[in-house]
């Protein structure tokens, strides 16, 4: 027996005075009218109608029971509405990790504009490169860079792509030489983004090939505004991501190297914990970063 079905057909039967009523009311049979309210009794021990073939009424403790029925489940039937609100309405907390570079770049300047549109979300944004465990950390969503991700229970949504560029300063250029093949690069200072999945192997496409280069150089860093700045400083090449270089290479502080070699283009992705029934919070933020950020390369 559904017990709270049960409830609710006993509820109509004492309001309608009546099994067929109520079975009509419900679109079910009279049969399992009947059959709910016995199961009532049965569980109960005690008579909660008394019926005749003329007239049916509620008993003592069927009267009791009734009005006990009514309050609990006006209070399921509260649970359910208040529930489905918050299916529909974005409000909570957010917690949102993102890698420091891109969130200090492209991210913190747009959440202003989605606290305004959203009021009754609250963002907590966690600025850092490392991978982070969303679901024992805490986090409802991660924004990451890249195509694969150790862990396959999570859902990616790619939110846009992200070009890289080879680049060096002028200083070095001068005194180092530009490379004018990909292989020309293993001759020269190469600067690490030590997070990379191969930190020291780029792979570039040309016209007609592709080929993977294994670079060596003075210098790794775990962030990329870091690795810029050692770039800007002469310290070598960098392999960096466009949207972290767009004024230095507008400017020439900045010079972009083998135009004719692309790096792989990667993408920029939103990671969260399900697809269904995903809260209205984290579909929101993810709508808004499509809907704000614009590809780089």
């Amino acid at each position: 027996m559904d017990h709270v079905t049960a409830m609710r057909v006993f509820r109509r039967v004492v309001e309608l005075e009546s099994f067929v009523g109520a079975a009509r009311d419900l679109g079910l049979s009279k049969a399992a009218v009947s059959k709910n309210v016995a199961g009532l009794e049965a569980h109960l021990g005690v008579r909660l109608l008394e019926r005749t073939t003329r007239r049916m009424r509620t008993t003592e403790a069927g009267l009791a029971y009734y009005q006990r029925c009514l309050r609990i489940l006006a209070e399921i039937e509260e649970a359910d509405l208040e529930a489905a609100q918050q299916s529909r309405v974005p409000k909570g907390l957010l917690r949102v990790s993102a890698p420091m570079s891109f969130g200090l770049l492209h991210l913190a300047p747009i959440i202003a504009g989605f606290l305004e549109r959203y009021p009754e979300i609250e963002v907590d944004l966690d600025m850092n490169d490392r991978a982070v465990n969303l679901v024992e950390e805490g986090y409802d969503i991660a924004i990451r860079g890249g195509g694969t991700f150790a862990d396959s229970s999570l859902v990616a949504q790619r939110i846009i792509p992200v070009g890289r560029v080879l680049c060096a300063s002028p200083r070095y250029l001068a005194a180092r030489g530009v490379p004018a093949v990909p292989q020309d690069l293993q001759a020269h200072a190469c600067l690490v983004y030590s997070l990379s999945s191969s930190p020291r192997n780029w792979r570039l496409i040309g016209p007609e090939q592709s080929m993977s280069i294994a670079i060596k150089g003075p210098y790794s860093v775990n962030n990329s505004i870091a690795l810029r700045e050692a770039a800007l400083a002469g310290a070598g090449i960098a392999l960096l991501p466009a949207f972290v270089i767009g004024t230095e290479l507008e400017d020439g502080r900045l010079v972009r190297l083998l135009e004719d070699w692309q790096p792989e283009e990667q993408a920029l992705y939103a990671l969260f914990a399900q697809r269904r029934y995903l809260a209205p919070k984290i579909r929101c933020f993810i709508e808004y970063l499509m809907e704000r950020l614009r590809p780089v390369r």
